[in-house]
């Protein structure tokens, strides 16, 4: 075994490097990795930012202005949800954030048709 420290090599069963006195540890075989740590049972928690983002994605759907808080909130919940594994509710901001996008485009579809009935009509009259 060597030393991490210096690489002087040392017997496998040593604990101390000989040399410059570093602790010695085993090297662990690839196979032996251990997987990422999953949070104990009964500490999982829903995202905050992920209900809102659905509550919102459906508000969203009488108040245009509301749909773009929903894209808002559905991409900070799903950042979150990237960082901390003990928090669930991804397929809330998933929701959420795709029914902000689809209410948001549906609404200025809506507005721009709505703006060229008006403009023909004072065309035509």
């Amino acid at each position: 075994m060597f030393c991490p420290k210096c690489g002087t090599q040392n017997t496998d069963d040593a604990s101390f490097c000989s040399k410059c006195g570093a602790g010695l540890t085993p090297a662990a075989s690839p196979s032996a990795s251990a997987p990422a740590p999953r949070p104990a049972a009964g500490t999982e928690r829903t995202s905050g930012m992920a209900i809102t983002a659905l509550v919102m994605g459906l508000v969203g759907l009488i108040l245009n202005f509301v749909s773009i808080l929903a894209i808002i909130f559905g991409a900070i919940a799903l950042g979150q949800l990237n960082k901390d594994p003990s928090l669930k509710g991804k397929g809330m901001a998933v929701a959420g954030l795709v029914l902000g996008i689809v209410v948001f485009i549906v609404w200025i579809i809506l507005i721009i048709w709505v703006g060229s009935a008006i403009s023909w009509f004072y065309s035509v009259y």
